[in-house]
């Protein structure tokens, strides 16, 4: 018996010791998730409330607000709600730009943004109402919003690959394990056609209703199906852990990668082994746009875009801008998204700058951390300035 009572404590205390851990790793975002009701305290939610929250769209960037970003690189929100083109506000507007972060140029001064860039080589002004995290859903509704009172004959939408995984959210939380506050609307294909289905987080009181709000939000979440319920960790742990041993494997990894490239290694393995063990991420993009759903439903937003250009009177462009580990992917396995870029082509002009980043030779050269430096966007701009020449756009300037 004094053997039982022994083994028996030694699991208690190695179940309260995992679940100690658990929470500490639950601290890095994006990491590991509970499966369980998060507590929303009154002070983190008048920080988001502060910081950009909307009752449609879920969150944006505030106008007339100036931040630094990563508490380096300043940036300026004008009275639209368009960040800052310096030297060029004084031209009329010959570009409309809506998207992500990659659009909104994170990691960048205002005057190192490729809308900056594109300005300059066109001389108009470039309006950029990109904003982190959106998806192609989100950065449409924004579209649809700020057009009627900046309009422009050029409208470029920019987004990431893994905007194929954002148009599939209805919770950030589920797929971005943390990220708590972005609650958002999404799309959904019914007979062939768009129907929207509103955020459901439209008040501040409504953060602290979410055990009657989750339920509705699962059921539209595909990842709440195919990734959260898998991989969220619940009692015991000690057996959580044991199934979702790649989860644990991912914060060594990550750590590596970041270590790894300050001491001059290679950075590219360490993405690799990233990519390899996260169910997310890069991998994940590329697995979605070989499925038929989550690639009919964006071909359909591709379609949505233009017909908006068609009602509102401009002309559409898709820009794909690949991250970091996308790129890092197609060096190993090809080109994972060439088929959506085929079709859309038929429908739009669409830059892909895929080909030229790779041709580049260092794609580590091209980043700040996670987003393009001041040369990589020079890149996108000039992309997209000389796709406008072939197509003649500039004359609708």
């Amino acid at each position: 018996m004094e053997l039982y009572g022994v083994l028996l404590v030694a699991i208690v205390a190695a179940e309260v010791a995992m679940r100690v851990g658990l929470r500490l790793l639950a601290k890095q975002d994006g990491l590991i998730a509970f499966d369980e009701v998060p507590t929303i305290t009154p002070a983190a939610l008048d920080r988001f409330f502060d910081h950009g929250f909307d009752p449609e769209l879920g969150w944006i960037r505030k106008p007339n607000t100036r931040k630094k970003d990563m508490g380096r690189f300043a940036y300026s929100i004008d009275a639209r709600g368009s960040r800052v083109n310096p030297g060029h506000e004084h031209l009329p507007v010959g570009v409309v730009t809506v998207g992500d972060s990659y659009t909104f140029c994170r990691e960048v001064e205002d005057a190192d943004t490729w809308q900056w860039g594109l300005a300059e080589r066109l001389q108009t002004n470039v309006l950029n109402f990109g904003v982190g995290n959106y998806g192609f859903d989100q950065a449409l509704l924004r579209l649809e919003r700020e057009f009627p009172t900046a309009p422009a004959p050029i409208v470029v939408m920019g987004v990431v690959p893994s905007t194929i995984a954002r148009i599939l959210s209805v919770w950030k939380h589920y797929n971005e394990y943390g990220n708590f506050f972005a609650f958002k609307p999404r799309y959904v294909l019914e007979h062939g056609a768009l129907r929207l289905r509103p955020t459901p987080v439209t008040s501040r009181n409504d953060f602290f209703r979410l055990a009657e709000i989750l339920p509705g939000v699962q059921a539209h979440d595909e990842f709440y199906r195919t990734r959260f319920l898998r991989e969220a960790f619940r009692a015991p742990y000690l057996l959580s852990a044991m199934r979702n041993w790649r989860r644990l494997a991912l914060a060594p990894a990550k750590a590596a990668r970041r270590i790894g490239p300050r001491l001059g290694l290679d950075e590219a393995p360490f993405a690799a082994l990233v990519t390899a063990l996260d169910s997310g991420g890069a991998g994940q993009t590329a697995r979605l746009f070989a499925e038929p759903g989550p690639a009919a439903l964006l071909d359909a937003l591709v379609g949505e875009f233009v017909a908006m250009g068609q009602r509102l009177g401009f002309t559409p462009v898709l820009l794909i801008m690949p991250m970091k580990d996308d790129l890092y992917l197609m060096q190993r396995r090809g080109h994972f998204y060439r088929n959506f870029v085929d079709r859309a082509a038929r429908r739009l002009p669409v830059v892909d700058a895929a080909d030229a980043l790779l041709a580049s030779g260092n794609v580590r050269a091209l980043f700040r951390e996670w987003h393009y430096n001041p040369a990589g966007n020079a890149r996108v701009a000039q992309l997209l300035a000389d796709r406008l020449s072939t197509l003649n756009l500039r004359d609708r300037l």
